[in-house]
């Protein structure tokens, strides 16, 4: 049972160190967790942001589906491009945001 009990330790003290898991160096697996969780939050929260400022200035939905033939291309495109650029930076700004705060945390403790 005491073996158990410090292999689970074990098991998540490796989970949450500042160690590099290989896939992004420098950035621990805990980290990563909360930049993802802060990322997605921010996706959501942002792709709401970007349809309320789409109906606001063009007095429409934005398509549901950029793929389909009843969207027209310059429609599609439009939409593909201003949403896939604003969503994409505020995930980078989300993620490096995060992770500055949970570095800046763990160095204070």
């Amino acid at each position: 049972m005491q073996e158990q009990l410090e292999d689970l330790k074990d098991r998540a003290v490796d989970f949450l160190s500042d160690e590099p898991d290989g896939r992004n160096s420098g950035i621990g697996q805990a980290e990563n967790a909360i930049a993802f969780a802060a990322a997605l939050g921010c996706t959501f929260l942002v792709r709401q942001g970007i349809e309320l400022g789409w109906r606001a200035a063009l007095k429409r939905d934005p398509p549901k589906n950029p793929t389909s033939h009843e969207v027209e291309w310059r429609e599609a495109l439009l939409w593909g491009a201003v949403s896939g650029a604003i969503v994409g930076a505020a995930r980078i700004a989300s993620r490096r945001a995060s992770s500055s705060a949970y570095r800046s945390m763990r160095s204070e403790s």
